[in-house]
This record gives structure tokens, sequence and C-alpha cells, in this order.
């Protein structure tokens, strides 16, 4: 008996796409990254082609992408429901869950939980936050609302707020950090970037004090634009790097060995176990309507 594989039928309107192109309209959850691995490992054609991310589409072509099986100890837990209307929920992300299947994780992703826990496999992923992020996250209950609210956020349409507890006291009571972001050309570890004048993209970030503690501040973050690990770097750059974080404020080798498996730095050096940050607002416009739609996610316990 063969795996079971996920299968995705290809529409007249889809001629002349990319596989990978194609695959990420599909799962819009997923990045171009992880969907070029896909394909290159457990992606099949039922047509006469090379199975790569550049391949076109066959109208009326199927395209399966194989069952990966892993050992995992299903997690027992609810993901809580913040909000929910016609054709898109809000969740409350829980750390140390990340939003899709990734490395060792799958079933145990927050998508599958959530699907499995509403009884409904057609919900699409229309954001994401890091695994230990927490906070609001809008799911999309079909591929069209998905792609209406995953172009919302890439066009900057959704107003974000977070909060964050960073290292030392900061003085000022309001600021913004506009550094563009790129690819750190020092470090060993491929995922970290670098936030610096001169790089190619652009970011934007407002922020203000909410509350001061001993050697720390609590700080609310309005992302302008939405880069990856933007918050992250932008505060690593002025100098307070998110308490928790085990890549940015830390020297690589905190990163590298959790990757290998080894015991978690941040617990001999007496940090927080994971990255203090929080999605606490979203205001995103209505998948049905011209309207728009608030919701805020409370402030988890080890952040109080």
């Amino acid at each position: 008996m063969s795996e079971p594989a996920t299968a995705f039928t290809v529409g007249k309107r889809d001629a002349g796409k990319r596989l990978d192109q194609f695959l990420q309209e599909k799962i819009p959850g997923l990045s171009r990254t992880r969907i070029q691995k896909a394909i290159r490992e457990r992606v099949s054609l039922d047509w006469d082609a090379d199975v790569r991310p550049s391949t076109s589409v066959r109208p009326g072509g199927t395209i399966r992408i194989a069952y990966r099986k892993l050992d995992e100890t299903p997690l027992e837990i609810e993901i809580p429901i913040l909000a929910r209307g016609p054709g898109w929920l809000c969740v409350d992300k829980p750390p140390g869950v990340p939003v899709h299947p990734v490395n060792k994780v799958l079933e145990n992703s927050l998508i599958r939980l959530l699907r499995k826990q509403e009884g409904d496999p057609a919900l699409r992923l229309t954001h994401r936050l890091d695994a230990e992020t927490t906070g609001a996250l809008i799911v999309a209950a079909d591929a069209a609302r998905a792609r209406h609210l995953s172009l919302s956020f890439y066009n900057d349409r959704v107003h974000k707020e977070y909060l964050a507890w960073v290292e030392g006291r900061v003085e000022a009571s309001a600021g913004s950090i506009d550094l563009p972001i790129g690819d750190h050309p020092e470090s060993e570890v491929y995922v970290r970037l670098l936030a610096a004048a001169g790089l190619n993209k652009p970011a934007s970030t407002r922020w203000a004090v909410e509350r001061r503690a001993a050697g720390r501040t609590l700080l609310r973050l309005f992302p302008k634009t939405g880069r990856r690990h933007q918050l992250r770097v932008h505060l690593e750059a002025i100098g307070h790097p998110i308490l928790g974080d085990p890549l940015y404020g830390r020297p690589d080798g905190f990163y590298l060995a959790r990757i290998r498996g080894e015991a978690d730095p941040r617990i001999a050096a007496g940090d927080p176990e994971r990255l203090l940050l929080h999605c606490e607002r979203l205001v995103f416009p209505d998948p049905n309507g011209s309207g728009s739609i608030e919701v805020r996610a409370p402030l988890p316990q080890d952040m109080h």
C-alpha cells in the first residue's frame, strides 16, 4: 500500500505558472524555500516532465506531494479561538508550536492541530509567527480568503501591534527604527539577518514604552513593514534585543547548539526559555466586505 499524498489538479487558469508558484498559491502558509525543498524531495507529476521548481504546470495534470512520516508524540492541547467570522478565525497561538510543518514537526504544527480541532481540513494559514512567538494569528477557511488575507499582509494593509520584553532600560518613551534588512555577511547561521544602512530590504518599526522593570523594558511595537525577523533584528540593532531570543543579541553558538540538539544555552545563561514576543493586536480588512476587523490576544502568563 502506497503512502497517502496530497494531490492538486492544475486548472486552465494555471497554464504557464511555475511549479513552485502553483504550489505556493495552493499552500500559502509555506515559504517559497520550503516549497522548493518539497519539490526536490516529495513531489511527483502525472505527466512527463522534470520535477523542478521552474517546471511549467500542465492544465488537467495532477501534482502529488508524498506524505512525510515522522515519529511524533501527539500534543494534547487546545488552540484558543479569539474570534471568528464567515470564512476566517483568529487563534491565540501558544509558544513552541510552529505554525506549519517544519523539520521534524508535522502533525504537531498549529495548522494540523487546528484542522483536527475544528474538523475542517480546508483551513489555510494567511501569515506566520515564529515558533516561540505567541499571539493573534489569522486562519482562513478556503483558498480564496487565504489569498485575500495573505495579500493584505504582503501589501502592509494589516495593522500589527506586538509586545516584547527587551534587554536593558529604554530611556526614551517612544521612537522608530528605520533600517533596511539583509543577509548577515559574517554569521555562520544562514537564517540570521542584519539591520544596517545600505542593505537591500527597507524596513520600519515604531515603538513605545509600556513598562520598565529592573534591567528590562516592555515595548509595544508597530511594524510598518513585514520583513522576516524584522522586530528581532531591529531591536538587536538598537542594543535592546528581545529577552529569550536564541539568535539575535547572542553569539552564533547559542543557535547552533540548539540545532545540534545540545542543551539550550539560554538556561545556563539564566535567560527566559523562549523568545518573549507576543502579537497582541491585529486590525485587518474583512475578507467578506469593505470594513475592518480588530482582534486582540491577552498577554501570556510568562510575559506578565
